[in-house]
C-alpha cells in the first residue's frame, strides 16, 4: 500500500497586532522555519499597526481572509472576536490557541475579575465598560462558544494557569502544550554592560508595566505608605490612557512616584531596567511575563501578587519570589541573596535551548 505524501503546506499564524509578532518572526527566521510559517496580523486598523515587521494584515472579512485549506495547522495568537466569527464560516477548521491572557481575563463572556477593591472603583464609573459587556453578549457570544469547541491545544508556559483557564471555560476540551515566545531572552541581550543598581539607598523600584487597571497600582500604593529611600517608577506608556490619568489624579500627593509616560525603544527600556533594584507586579491575572522573566534573569528581586498563577508555579519551580502583600525592605534584602539560585532556575525553566525546542517541535 502506497504511503501518503507528506503535507507540505505551511502553518498559518493569525496574530493580534502586537510586538510579539516581531519576536515570533525573528525566532522563526533564526531557526530556519520562516518558509514553513505564514504570519498574518489580525486587526481593523492597519494604518495604526504596532508590529514593526511587514506582515500581511486582515480583518478576516469575506474576500480579505486567508483560505484555511491552504495551510496545514492554524495557530491563533490571541482569540479575538474576529477570529471567532471567522471560525463560524469554516465549520471544519480546528485551531491551536497560543494563549495571551486578555482574551479570557478581559472577556465579558467569562466570569472573572482580576481587579482589587480600589481599582475596581475605576471600572464601575465607566459607561463604556457597560456598553462593551452588552456588545459582547449580543454580538459575540455564540461565536465565542463555538470557537472554544474548535481548539485542540492551548500553547502556554504555565500549567497552573492552564488549570485556571480550564475552570473558567469548562466547555473547552483542549489539552496543554508547552510553549513560550522567548521575548525576555531577546530583551536581555539589550541590557547595558554597566553593573546593575545595588540593593541599597535609595531603592529604585519598577511598579507594574503598563496602564491597565488589572495591574492594581492604586491598591498596592495605598497599602504601602511612602518610605524614605524608595522611589517608584511606573511605566504607563501604553494601555488605557484614561486609567493613567485617573491613577495620577489619585496619587498627586505622592512625591515618591516617577511616571513613565513615553514608550521607550527596547534598548532604552532595558537601560531603565538596569537602573532598577527591584520589580513589583500587583496584578492578579498574569501579565508582564517578559518583564518578570527579564528581572529574574538579571537576578533582581521580584514581587508578585500571591494569587497570580505565575507566583505559585515559579515557587514550585524553586524560584524565590516576594509577595506584594508582604513587601518590605527586609524582604528585598532576603531576595537579593537568591540571585544565583533564581538565575540558575530561570536558565533551566526558560532557556534558549528549551524555547528553540518548542519552536522546532510545533512549527517545523
Amino acid at each position: 500500500m502506497a504511503s501518503l505524501a507528506p503535507d507540505t503546506r505551511p502553518h498559518l499564524h493569525l496574530m493580534a497586532d502586537m510586538g510579539f509578532a516581531d519576536t515570533f518572526q525573528k525566532r522563526l527566521e533564526d531557526l530556519g522555519l520562516a518558509h514553513r510559517n505564514t504570519v498574518v496580523l489580525v486587526g481593523k486598523r492597519p494604518e495604526n499597526r504596532l508590529a514593526a515587521g511587514a506582515f500581511p494584515y486582515t480583518d478576516l472579512t469575506q474576500g480579505n481572509a486567508p483560505d484555511p485549506t491552504a495551510f496545514k495547522d492554524i495557530f491563533v495568537h490571541f482569540m479575538l472576536p474576529m477570529v471567532c466569527h471567522w471560525l463560524r464560516h469554516h465549520p471544519g477548521v480546528r485551531v491551536q490557541w497560543v494563549f495571551y491572557g486578555a482574551e479570557i481575563y478581559r472577556n465579558p463572556l467569562v466570569s472573572y475579575s482580576g481587579l482589587l477593591p480600589k481599582t475596581a472603583g475605576y471600572a464601575r464609573w465607566r459607561p463604556s465598560e457597560g456598553l462593551r459587556r452588552l456588545g459582547y453578549h449580543v454580538v459575540h457570544r455564540k461565536a465565542w462558544r463555538l470557537a472554544l469547541t474548535r481548539v485542540d491545544r492551548i500553547l502556554m508556559g504555565n500549567p497552573v494557569e492552564f488549570e485556571l483557564i480550564q475552570s473558567l471555560v469548562s466547555n473547552m476540551q483542549a489539552r496543554f502544550e508547552p510553549f513560550f515566545y522567548g521575548k525576555a531572552l531577546l530583551d536581555v541581550r539589550h541590557l547595558p554592560s554597566t553593573p546593575s543598581a545595588p540593593v541599597n539607598q535609595p531603592l529604585h523600584i519598577q511598579l507594574g508595566h503598563c496602564a491597565f487597571p488589572s495591574v492594581n497600582h492604586l491598591d498596592f500604593l495605598e497599602g504601602s505608605s511612602p518610605t524614605e529611600g524608595i522611589i517608584w517608577h511606573l511605566p504607563l506608556s501604553y494601555g488605557d490612557a484614561q486609567y493613567a490619568r485617573w491613577l495620577q489624579d489619585r496619587c498627586r500627593h505622592r512625591q515618591d512616584l516617577r511616571w513613565m509616560m513615553d514608550r521607550l525603544p527596547i534598548e532604552q527600556y532595558m537601560e531603565h531596567q538596569g537602573r532598577m533594584s527591584v520589580a513589583v507586579f500587583p496584578n492578579i491575572r498574569q501579565q508582564a511575563l517578559a518583564n518578570i522573566n527579564s528581572y529574574l534573569m538579571q537576578g533582581k528581586p521580584v514581587f508578585l501578587h500571591p494569587e497570580n498563577p505565575t507566583y505559585r508555579y515559579y515557587l514550585d519551580q524553586g524560584i524565590q519570589l516576594g509577595s506584594t502583600l508582604d513587601f518590605s525592605r527586609k524582604e528585598v534584602l532576603r531576595l537579593a541573596e537568591k540571585t544565583e539560585e533564581n538565575q540558575a532556575q530561570m536558565q533551566r525553566l526558560a532557556s534558549e535551548s528549551s524555547c528553540n525546542a518548542n519552536y522546532l517541535r510545533l512549527f517545523s
